[in-house]
Parts: structure tokens; sequence; C-alpha cells
């Protein structure tokens, strides 16, 4: 029931008390009249009648209705137009079949209401798991990817550092060769140098063919070289004699 129709039936309800205080007056007049009396005025008591009810209603009847307005439907911190509307959307209505049914539609569309919410509510916690579960997984994908990443680069790292310990130890090796060859070397040419450092003469040798033996070179500078090692102011040499060679 609306705000219109709680004031018709307000309206119709006032009417009908109006109606019922005019017949009650047409039929004091018709027992006037039936007792002769046309001109006799009723007594006091019978005015006081309408007095006395419009006391009633503006002392009792209407700060009782607003006690019950307050008792009701009034609550604090809500504006008169909040109030009056909710007043009227929550006035009941004369017919009990008509306001049971009222209330099962209202229950049922609180219950419809009530559910479409759980299962909306239902829905958006699912999604919200989904989307932390496709998180989380891609979480994990990523620290996976990230650990293979850096184990790669840490068995990268150490085949670079295993072969260049292969590099260094081969260089090493070439190295430590290098170095042995070239004391074997050395040594070989002093051990052939201490052998060659004298020479003794035989038979049918002569200076020339000393140098040419030894130096392999038979220049006038090598003999010369020779001639002065030993202070030989020629180049005759005698059978068992020891010769220097520088």
């Amino acid at each position: 029931m609306n705000k219109e129709d709680y004031r018709d039936k307000i309206e119709e309800h006032r009417q009908s008390f109006e109606d019922e205080q005019k017949e009650q007056s047409l039929s004091r007049v018709s027992r006037m009249n039936k007792n002769g009396n046309k001109n006799k005025k009723p007594k006091n008591s019978k005015r006081k009648t309408p007095l006395m009810t419009i006391l009633f209603v503006i002392f009792i009847l209407i700060p009782l209705t607003i006690l019950i307005y307050f008792w009701k439907f009034y609550e604090p911190g809500k504006t008169i137009e909040q109030a009056e509307k909710d007043t009227a959307e929550q006035v009941v209505e004369l017919d009990p079949s008509e306001a049971s049914a009222s209330n099962q539609d209202k229950k049922d569309q609180d219950g419809q209401a009530d559910k479409k919410a759980q299962e909306q509510s239902q829905k958006d916690a699912d999604k919200l798991a989904a989307e932390q579960k496709a998180a989380e997984e891609a979480k994990k994908a990523q620290e996976a990817k990230k650990a293979e990443e850096a184990k790669k680069a840490e068995e990268a790292e150490k085949a670079e550092a295993a072969k260049r310990a292969e590099e260094a130890r081969i260089a090493q090796q070439q190295a430590e060769a290098a170095r042995r060859a070239e004391e074997a070397k050395k040594a070989e040419e002093a051990k052939q140098n201490a052998k060659a450092s004298t020479h003794t003469v035989k038979a049918n040798e002569n200076l020339y063919r000393i140098a040419l033996n030894h130096y392999g070179d038979g220049s006038e500078a090598t003999l010369a070289k020779i001639r002065a090692a030993n202070g030989m102011s020629s180049n005759t040499v005698m059978v068992g004699q020891v010769i220097k060679l520088p």
C-alpha cells in the first residue's frame, strides 16, 4: 500500500464518520418530528456529542496516533520525508490474505536476491582463487626458469673455468717442455764446447783442416782466432800438439 492509498483510506473513514453523524442527526430530527416537537430544540447534552468527539480526537486519538507512529516507524537520524516514505511503504494492508501473499512474495524475492548474491559471491571467490592459483603457478614457473638459468650459467662458468685451467695446464706443460729442451740444448752445447775446447793434432792435419772440422769455416779470420788463442805466429802445427779452440 502506497502513500496515496493510505490517504484515501483515511478520507473514506472520515467520510463514513461524517455520514454516521449526519444519520444520527437525521434520526434525532425524525424522532422529534414523531413526538410533535418540531420547534423544540434538543437538549444541551445532545449538542455535546460532536464536541466530545472532537475533544476525543484532539486530545486522545491524535497523541495516541503520534505515539504509535514514533513507536513503530520513527528511527533517529532520518528526515521527515524519509520517515513518511518508510511509513507509507510499511503500512499494513487490511486484507490479511493480500498481506500474507505480499510478505511471501517479498520473502521469495529476498530469498532469490540472497541466492543470487551467494552465487555471485561464490563466483567471485572462485575467480579470485583461480587468479591466485594462476599467479602462484606463474611465480613458480618464473622461479624455476630463473633457477634453470642460474644452473646453466653456473655450469657454463664451471666449463669455462675448466677450459681455462686446461689451457693453463697445457701452456705450462709446453713452457716446461720448452724450458727442458732449452736446458738440454744448452747442456749439449756446453758439452760440445767443453769437448771441443781443445784438440790434439793428428797425422796429416793442419790448422786449416782443424778449423774446418770444428768451425766449418777455414777462413783467415777463423785461423787468426785460433792462432791468437794459442800464441802461434804461423799456421804450422805438429803431430801431438794440443791446440785450444776458442
